[in-house]
């Protein structure tokens, strides 16, 4: 009964040859439609022996056998592989492309980071060039980077076809899924990994070691042909021979697009690797040329911007990290005090490696790198150190504890077991550990001031054990006194780096005639309550008002608090970014503004800004927007700040953000310089 719906059910099966895999018939759909579409009479279990049945013959006819395929000079085929190298010192999952040449059995390759067209085309024109002419014809797999085929249709990106027509060579494509119409790419992928990257090789220049990499590949194939029993180098001379002629020019290869740059001046390529522009070009549309190793932007008019180099990978990226040093530096951690791994670190956390050893800090570097490997380097530095997780994740021996965590100091060397009589009153007076009604020294207070200068928890718990009471306070004494000279080297430090022109309290300091926002106080003003919340204050008045004491006062408390300030004159620190753009260091001096939870622009508009140091200026006001606060001292209000800028949108924007999230204190007293002046009969004590 079941040969009369054959046909039925042959056409379902043969719909299905061109349809998803996994919404494909079942025999039980198949009896469904057989029953209500048609009228069919026929049992579940028919149904289900039939369609077993059909599939059986259809996959044996599939897998019948391979066809023999005939392979002439000058033709080849196309496939990636992927394997691990170490670059620049992390082990990196990359792409080597093989460009495989049948008739002789040889394979030149080349290793790429991604397997995108730009890395397939750069491949190709790297090949081309050592080969020193152009296949006949390509056989791509269907995920080579070039295209796509779907059914009988052929999508191509639009560098490709670009690339081929400059090229001139023919090109076809594998069926999907279908590995075995390459022939031989398949074995050549492996045969090239096991043979060239077996032990992991490592790999700082990218470049370099793709100038070599196809030497090594024709090295393999000094050897007789499997099949011909010829040599397999002379065989691809014959190959080489049947080449097209390279074109006079090599192709570029670079996909341009526009993109908008966002508020911070940053471009997004893929939804999750930032390049930045610079905050002078935020918002703005920018022109962005993808190649395989670098990205280059350029602003609407064409001019070259900033060239970076091009991440890959799930793992979110930005330009401005300093991830890339990384690896090196753990093989290299001699190379620390220079490295821009250290000037982009917090304060604690750089004082910290920096107080280490080399063994210790290499351990650390590689509990930072390991950490954003998994994480990105933001979360890798705030979880740097004293996070639990990174102790939990890591253990003994990888940077944050064991190895890695500092030792109590010279001073624990002689802290010995207690032994006999001495050992049996230890025990009694702390129950084996410090008695804190009876003993002198109470665990509390020392085991937060060991935390605090990062020595581990199991460290802390073993020396409570066995430490006697006089050891005991001998170290407390002497964690105590590390942390105090810690803390004043710190204050000392942040002063050096605040450069305040002359120090100034608030002792004695008139608030008289100074007029304070509706709802905002005195003492929210001096227990820096704006501070705290990244907020801006505009002091703003004539000349001495007053303004630069009190800015300068605040700054001081803000050290006290143990928070990172910096003064500057605003029209000093314009020079100061001029002249470090035509020097070249322009990053380093934002990175350390950037490094600041404070800053006073004081004397800002006193005198007017040239257009390329306002944008300057701005960079540094918009980067700090919500991230930290700045107090600026004035006697120019806003409705006139245009003119400082000489751009009256540059001025909207830096008002539009300090308005935002910031405060206007204004100063209405007479001129105390003048009222203090010696000229006029005051002496030194008024």
């Amino acid at each position: 009964m079941i040969d009369e719906w054959l046909p039925m059910i042959e056409g379902m099966l043969a719909e299905d040859r061109e349809t998803w895999r996994k919404q494909r018939h079942t025999a039980t759909r198949i009896h469904e439609r057989l029953r209500d579409e048609y009228g069919a009479g026929v049992s579940l279990s028919t149904v289900t022996r039939t369609v077993a049945r059909l599939r059986r013959e259809a996959a044996a006819e599939r897998e019948a056998g391979f066809l023999d395929l005939s392979w002439h000079p000058g033709e080849c085929q196309a496939d990636f592989g992927q394997v691990d190298v170490r670059y620049r010192g992390v082990v990196t999952r990359m792409r080597h492309f093989v460009l495989d040449f049948p008739y002789s059995n040889i394979g030149p390759s080349q290793l790429m980071p991604g397997e995108n067209a730009e890395c397939t085309c750069q491949a190709l024109r790297n090949l081309f060039e050592w080969l020193g002419g152009v296949p006949e014809r390509i056989v791509y797999d269907n995920a080579a980077g070039v295209g796509r085929k779907w059914f009988d249709r052929i999508r191509l990106t639009r560098l490709f076809q670009a690339f081929q027509a400059h090229y001139g060579f023919e090109y076809t494509f594998c069926n999907p899924y279908s590995g075995h119409e390459k022939g031989g790419v398949e074995a050549r992928v492996g045969a090239v990994r096991r043979r060239l990257f077996v032990p992991v090789p490592g790999v700082w220049n990218l470049d370099s070691f793709n100038l070599r990499l196809p030497g090594r590949c024709l090295e393999l194939g000094d050897k007789d042909h499997y099949r011909k029993g010829e040599s397999q180098t002379g065989l691809f001379d014959e190959d080489r021979k049947a080449l097209l002629p390279l074109p006079a020019k090599p192709f570029d290869v670079v996909t341009w697009t526009r993109m908008k740059a966002d508020k911070y001046g940053n471009i997004t390529v893929q939804g999750r690797h930032r390049y930045a522009a610079g905050p002078e070009h935020a918002g703005h549309e920018m022109i962005v040329g993808l190649r395989a190793l670098e990205v280059e932007i350029l602003d609407a008019e064409g001019k070259r911007v900033v060239t970076h180099p091009r991440s890959y990978g799930d793992k979110p990226t930005d330009s401005g990290d300093p991830s890339s040093q990384l690896g090196l530096l753990c093989d290299r951690p001699a190379a620390w005090r220079n490295s821009r791994v250290r000037d982009a670190m917090p304060d604690p956390l750089r004082e910290w490696i920096d107080a280490q050893d080399e063994a210790t800090r290499r351990d650390s570097l590689r509990a930072l790198l390991h950490a954003d490997g998994e994480s990105g380097w933001r979360a890798a530095v705030a979880g740097m150190p004293g996070d639990p997780r990174i102790h939990r994740r890591h253990g003994p021996g990888r940077g944050m504890s064991g190895r890695g965590t500092p030792r109590l100091g010279p001073g624990t060397r002689g802290l010995r077991r207690p032994r006999g009589p001495e050992r049996i009153r230890h025990r009694l007076h702390q129950g084996g550990r410090v008695n804190q009604k009876n003993g002198r020294t109470d665990p509390g207070p020392l085991r937060e001031r060991a935390r605090s200068l990062f020595i581990s928890k199991a460290t802390i718990d073993e020396t409570l054990e066995w430490a006697t009471p006089r050891q005991l306070d001998a170290i407390d004494r002497m964690l105590a006194t590390e942390l105090a000279n810690r803390e004043a080297s710190k204050r000392a430090r942040l002063m050096r780096q605040a450069r305040f022109p002359v120090p100034k309290s608030l002792d004695g300091y008139d608030f008289a005639n100074v007029r304070l926002p509706d709802g905002y106080t005195k003492e929210q003003l001096t227990g820096l309550d704006f501070a705290a919340k990244a907020q801006d204050l505009v002091f703003y008045g004539k000349t001495g008002r007053g303004k630069t004491h009190l800015a300068t006062a605040l700054g001081m408390l803000a050290i006290e608090q143990g928070r990172s300030v910096r003064f500057r004159q605003t029209a000093e620190l314009v020079l100061q970014l001029g002249k470090a753009k035509r020097d070249g260091a322009l990053d380093s001096l934002l990175r350390d503004l950037a490094r600041a939870d404070l800053i006073i622009l004081d004397e800002f508009g006193y005198a007017p800004v040239r257009l390329d140091g306002a944008r300057l200026l701005y960079q540094i006001i918009a980067g700090s927007y919500e991230r930290r606060s700045i107090i600026f001292t004035t006697n120019i209000e806003f409705s006139k700040w245009g003119t400082i800028f000489a751009d009256d949108k540059l001025a909207a924007a830096i008002i539009d953000r300090i308005v935002h999230h910031g405060r206007l204190i204004e100063f209405t007293s007479p001129s105390r310089r003048v009222s203090q002046a010696l000229m006029f009969g005051k002496t030194d004590n008024q």
